[in-house]
């Protein structure tokens, strides 16, 4: 990189965190006339709470509509579903809904709720949205019209829209009159929004000031109604109609085959919004609004406060690692450490992420999986300084040999989310959406800031000095390979009572998968949500993952101090129990209410089978491509070779989550500890950095066979690749759990079990990168050639080795010596052959049980820094 090239980084560099800092540090919405910023954050119900609201199906209607399939169970999770993905079509608005089945009621609590009106809108209406021929406009210019479109402004919401009008009167055209003339008439029909692709979008429309328009597109059935439709009747007028209100009447111009727009008179806003309903379907019915309540925020300001100070010394703690282990470099990736914490909060504000307790726990674990890629590269820079490269070749030879295991792993980390977020919904879409973005985020700052400092300092006279780069290392010298069954049979004997333990009813799912009993508990008082839950805390285990939410509200007639619970389902004598510890025996309820009359129904959990399924799914579909991939990237000796690395990198993930799953096994057996929604998203996690450490290991293997050392079989290669990079390994896992540590030391109790799930996971990962994932490429190699039994001569049985043809074979057949036939008149004597032989030769590694061998020492050449 030039000097200049180098400047014009910085420069970008410069102004990207300017505005990144402009948008973290400001909290305000920039409604401008070019473009829309809202640099508030969006805080989820846990931190500020909400609104709730209670929707009920027109169940009556839908069976008049449908008498031969009436309402079920399926229908309520058909609209639940399209509730969910109307209020969370992005999974990262983190908002809670539940159904009621017995009442056929669903629950929705969305988090932090800026226009309360527009959000019951979204939820009620059904989205129907029609497109049809509309002779009543005349055609062109109105030639032979007798209805005209107007814009009028709405008295409820005090926005322009277009409304059809009379052109004799003057008067609107009813919703009766508009039945009669459009809606019955088959003919009219062109398409519906059930053949709308789940893509459309909102766009600016230059030719309109940038107003908004929303496009979208069709399926075959319905491109192929409009295609023949637009091409018999071009400029007569095609109305758009959602939920029989007029949205617009464009005249049909030319021939529209797959896609089209759709302009009206609304903001980007409501133009987002619409969008996103016609993404998530149509409702079958619409929905009745029973009751609408404030929320309180579900965790206490403590909760927030010991999670922040958490964060902020594992924050600390890792920039004093980076400081520690690597000096000038470690400074740097300070800084880029710093810009990666101002970058990624920037996206998650403008996107908008909304960030949970859980969130910001998870945020702060990205903080010390963000180093990983500067680990890397400092370790090869390292490296290649000790052989003597001068600073700026080091520089760019350790950036560029670090780069295709970087690459690598956050390709694996990249594919697993792609699948994650095209296949799943919800939650899960959400994970993968914020996963994707840090990893992009924490490439950039790694790779591209941290190489721009480096360059930046290269030239400076103080900077050459080696003291500034901690060149000291130590030699590894570990023989993985000597004993491979080892290390297996410990996996096994980890992995196999936590099996176990599963086996014995050990994994327990929480409320968020099996849904449980809601109580609505009308109080005399104020509550608060921490005394109820001490209370339910004393009641035994079985309740200490109960979800307690405040509502209040001092202006209604009745119910203002409300707790809603929810436990484990009850039986009634537990629910007495309960009822009798949370209300001192009903002392406490408001004026009317008894034990008696207390509120209560069976609800479902907010993880439903289908979600669970995507993910199970989405990890299997993203396992088969992380093989493929593999197999591409490694296929130095074929691609059949190649597919070795990426089957054992996935059994070593196989291995890391049933260490995971068992550990839980065993909590949960010993210590009632349950599975939550938090559990499954620490699993995604631990799967989508499980690779990371098992592709530095595989991706030196790949660099040394294409650079072997004469004489050096497979496994003696193995051996070198892993010593080479274990103490890369070992500091990249042990920043995560240095933060890990913190969020279990003085994290609130809500992260703590999140935090454990995850260090064992990153635990597990560096075991198994090391210990099962090479052991197992090795000993598949070894099993894909008939083994050759080979005896040097002057040795016993006991020190014979087996060498494959093709796993264990030395790579490159080691140069003899030539032997001299020594003369009578000038025979040496044997001290001075010993010399010769001490100064010629040197014994090189070899493969498990093999004899040593002797091989030309090659000259070294002396390199300046």
């Amino acid at each position: 990189m030039t000097v200049k090239q180098n400047r014009r980084w910085l420069l970008g560099i410069l102004v990207l965190a300017i505005i990144s800092a402009f948008i973290t540090f400001t909290s305000r919405d920039f409604n401008l006339k070019l473009f829309h910023l809202d640099t508030r954050a969006h805080l989820g119900l846990d931190i500020q709470g909400g609104l709730r609201l209670i929707l009920q199906p027109d169940v009556d209607l839908y069976n008049k509509q449908h008498p031969t399939s009436p309402w079920g169970p399926q229908q309520l999770s058909q609209v639940r579903q399209i509730i969910e993905n109307r209020v969370n079509s992005t999974g990262v608005a983190e908002p809670l809904i539940i159904t009621n089945p017995s009442a056929n009621q669903i629950i929705v609590e969305l988090p932090g709720i800026r226009n309360k009106n527009q959000a019951i809108h979204q939820l009620k209406s059904t989205a129907n949205l029609q497109f049809y021929l509309l002779p009543k406009l005349g055609h062109g210019n109105g030639v032979g019209a007798t209805w005209a479109v107007e814009h009028q402004k709405d008295p409820v919401t005090h926005r322009s829209e277009d409304v059809l009008v009379h052109i004799a009167t003057g008067k609107p055209v009813t919703p009766q009159e508009l039945q009669d003339e459009v809606f019955s008439n088959p003919d009219l029909l062109v398409t519906t929004g059930a053949h709308l692709l789940p893509d459309s979008r909102v766009e600016p429309d230059i030719n309109r000031g940038n107003a908004p328009v929303i496009s979208f597109h069709l399926d075959n059935k319905g491109a192929e109604a409009f295609q023949e439709t637009t091409r018999a009747h071009i400029g007569d007028h095609l109305a758009i109609f959602l939920d029989n209100k007029l949205l617009t009447a464009p005249v049909i111009n030319n021939i529209i085959s797959d896609s089209g727009e759709i302009d009206g008179s609304f903001t980007f806003s409501q133009a987002k919004a619409l969008s996103d309903n016609l993404n998530a379907g149509a409702l079958p019915v619409p929905l009745k609004l029973l009751e609408t309540r404030n929320l309180e925020a579900t965790l206490g300001k403590d909760a927030v406060r010991t999670t922040s100070i958490a964060g902020g010394v594992a924050m600390v703690l890792v920039l004093v690692f980076m400081l520690y282990f690597y000096r000038l470099p470690g400074i740097l990736a300070d800084v880029a450490l710093f810009l990666y914490t101002i970058f990624s909060f920037a996206l998650f504000k403008v996107y908008p992420v909304t960030l949970t307790l859980p969130g910001i726990a998870g945020f702060i674990l990205s903080i010390g999986m963000a180093v990983d890629a500067n680990i890397l590269i400092f370790e090869r820079f390292r490296e290649e300084l000790r052989q003597g490269k001068p600073l700026r070749g080091a520089i760019d030879t350790g950036f560029k040999r670090a780069f295709t295991a970087i690459f690598d792993s956050n390709v694996c980390t990249l594919i697993t989310c792609s699948v994650l977020y095209s296949f799943g919904s919800g939650p899960i879409r959400g994970f993968a959406l914020t996963l994707g973005l840090g990893v992009a985020v924490s490439m950039f700052t790694a790779i591209t800031v941290t190489r721009t400092f480096l360059f930046a300092l290269v030239d400076r006279p103080w900077a050459q000095n080696p003291n500034l780069y901690g060149l000291k290392s130590r030699d590894y010298h570990l023989r993985a390979m000597q004993f491979p069954y080892r290390w297996l049979a410990a996996s096994m004997l980890v992995i196999i009572p936590g099996l176990i333990f599963w086996g014995m009813g050990g994994i327990k799912p929480s409320i968020d998968f099996q849904g449980g009993t809601e109580l609505t508990i009308s109080y005399a008082n104020k509550v608060d949500a921490g005394e109820i839950q001490k209370r339910l805390d004393s009641l035994g285990r079985l309740y200490r993952d109960s979800r307690v939410v405040i509502s209040e509200d001092p202006l209604a007639p009745v119910n203002k101090n409300l707790a809603i619970v929810t436990t484990p389902a009850l039986s009634e004598a537990q629910r007495t129990q309960v009822l009798n510890a949370l209300t001192n025996n009903g002392a406490d309820l408001a004026a009317g209410q008894t034990l008696q009359n207390v509120e209560y129904a069976n609800v479902s959990g907010t993880i439903s089978r289908q979600l669970t399924r995507q993910a199970f799914l989405s990890i299997l579909y993203a396992s088969a491509l992380i093989v493929l991939y593999l197999a591409f990237r490694f296929s130095i000796e074929g691609f059949m070779e190649g597919l070795k690395y990426g089957v054992c990198a996935v059994g070593a993930l196989v291995h890391d989550v049933a260490v995971v799953w068992g550990a839980f096994a065993f909590a949960g057996k010993l210590f009632n500890w349950q599975i939550d929604s938090l559990f499954v998203t620490a699993m995604l996690t631990v799967i989508g950095f499980s690779v990371h450490d098992t592709i530095i290991v595989f991706d030196r293997i790949r660099e040394n066979l294409m650079h072997p050392v004469k004489g050096e079989n497979f496994v003696a290669l193995t051996d070198r690749s892993i010593n080479q990079t274990i103490s890369r390994s070992l500091k990249t896992s042990a920043t995560v759990l240095l933060v890990l540590a913190m969020l279990w030391i003085f994290g609130s109790i809500e992260v703590q079990h999140f935090a454990a799930a995850l260090f064992v996971g990153i635990l597990s990962g560096t075991y198994s990168s090391i210990f099962n994932a090479s052991v197992l490429l090795v000993l598949w190699k070894r099993k894909d050639m008939p083994s050759i039994v080979t005896q040097t001569p002057g040795t016993s049985a006991s020190t014979r080795s087996q060498i494959s043809v093709q796993g264990d074979k030395p790579l490159v057949a080691p140069v003899q010596k030539p032997q001299a036939v020594p003369t009578p008149a000038a025979q040496p004597s044997p001290s001075a052959t010993s010399a010769v032989a001490g100064a010629d030769t040197a014994e090189t590694p070899s493969g498990e049980g093999e004899e040593k061998r002797t091989v030309r020492r090659q000259p070294q050449r002396r390199r300046r820094m």
